[in-house]
């Protein structure tokens, strides 16, 4: 049987296809972990110390004279898939690139996952203007950073019938730039300018004939759980080996952080993320007298998608530690 177009595939299908490219392609995050150790000898020229809290910034220690590139491919104690801004990058490429936005959920208002996706693309924007890319990273850096971030941004002005740049465009159908620049030209172009923008419209009606192009389904397609594989996720792992999981979900969400400062979060996607983004990750759970205790995370651990949201021993009581756990001071 032949492999569907994408144009024909639904969100877990997509979605399937992501995180296999999440696995094969790591050019994001060479991309991070390069602007991380640029900004480490940055503070450590400021502050003339050469310790520059390595451990306390990135959860493991002696990095100094590594390889950071080759460290990505070989060391899986990097914690670098905690960080906030890698999950920010994450989930916009999956939408940038396949149309779909991972934390859509059965039954949420389209306006929700707007504002979501908006949000997501408003902060990566953000986030890519304080970075200085060329000044660290050099002309021959990977583009893919760059690239999500402004396919994100003219995905979303496509998807409300707005120009898009031509050279978004020519990502988005799989053609060299100097094909896209034929196509806006001479009496046969197939495009207009709009302030040298493509239409809408124009780039909509191309698109179709691409075969290689994802149209966006994030308005009809939410996230259904399949068997298909799924990119691992890394949750905080308390000091007895119980982790962070969505049965932990009450009538007001989940209750993390620490006491006298503690967040109601609706969704576990959004609490994980705010877990991730704490000093020391917090929440409430279950204790043995069934009283909601306070537990904090020691470590980060590495956790199958399906399984976790399925619910696979997340009822099992609290044990010892496990081997899986990535590092060791969350």
């Amino acid at each position: 049987m032949s492999k569907r177009l994408p144009r024909e595939m639904g969100h877990n299908e997509r979605l399937a296809e992501f995180s296999a490219a999440v696995e094969a392609q790591n050019d994001l995050d060479v991309a991070l972990v390069e602007l991380v150790r640029c900004a480490i000898d940055l503070l450590t020229r400021i502050t003339g110390s050469e310790f520059v809290h390595r451990q306390t910034l990135l959860g493991v220690e002696d990095l100094e004279d590594t390889n950071w590139g080759e460290a990505l491919k070989l060391d899986e104690n990097i914690p670098y898939r905690t960080w906030p801004v890698w999950w920010l990058l994450h989930d916009l490429s999956a939408y940038a690139h396949y149309g779909i936005d991972l934390g859509a959920r059965e039954h949420e208002a389209e306006d929700q996952v707007a504002a979501r996706l908006q949000d997501l693309i408003e902060r990566a924007e953000k986030f890519l203007a304080l970075c200085p890319l060329q000044e660290w990273l050099g002309a021959d850096r990977s583009p893919q950073l760059e690239r999500t971030v402004r396919l994100a941004r003219n995905r979303w002005e496509l998807d409300h019938d707005r120009p898009v740049e031509p050279e978004a465009l020519a990502w988005f159908g799989n053609v060299k730039m100097s094909r896209m620049q034929n196509m806006l030209s001479g009496k046969d172009a197939v495009f207009h300018r709009e302030h040298g923008f493509v239409p809408a419209q124009e780039a909509k009606t191309w698109l179709e004939t691409r075969t290689s192009f994802f149209p966006s389904i994030w308005r009809r397609a939410h996230f259904v759980e399949s068997s298909a594989k799924q990119a691992p996720v890394f949750v905080p792992q308390s000091w007895d080996g119980s982790i962070f999981h969505p049965s932990l979900e009450r009538h007001s969400g989940f209750t993390i952080g620490k006491e006298g400062g503690e967040l109601q979060v609706p969704t576990f996607w959004e609490a994980l993320r705010k877990l991730q983004e704490m000093p020391i990750p917090t929440w409430r759970r279950p204790g043995p007298d069934d009283r909601w205790d306070i537990v904090q995370g020691v470590s980060w651990t590495r956790v199958n998608r399906t399984e976790l949201m399925s619910g696979a021993g997340s009822e099992a009581e609290p044990g010892p530690p496990t081997e899986a756990s990535e590092n060791d001071g969350a």
